[in-house]
């Protein structure tokens, strides 16, 4: 099976995280992940979020990055593949 690290790596550019706005400003940002459905478990997605928010952060450096809560693992893409991470990206000070 297939780990949160690369699925993250292995999306980098498709999800958004290779294209990132900048600047001071917050920033509201919704990452696009494809997991098939047989292997969308609560840990996993959880995982994701937890790599996607430790990138983020990097890029982010000094700047407060939160998720917002998953809500359901399935987003209506049509293939019952695709989950939405959102995260806030506070103001730079």
């Amino acid at each position: 099976m297939k780990g949160a690290e690369a699925y993250v790596n292995d999306q980098w550019h498709s999800s958004g995280l290779a294209n990132l706005p900048e600047g001071p400003e917050g920033h509201c940002i919704t990452l696009k992940f494809i997991i098939p459905r047989d292997a969308q478990f609560t840990g996993l997605i959880t995982h994701v979020c937890e790599v996607a928010h430790r990138r983020l952060s990097e890029f982010y450096v000094g700047r407060k990055v939160t998720h917002r809560p998953v809500q359901g693992s399935v987003v209506g893409d049509g293939s019952g593949d695709g989950i939405d991470l959102v995260f806030d990206v506070a103001s730079a000070e």
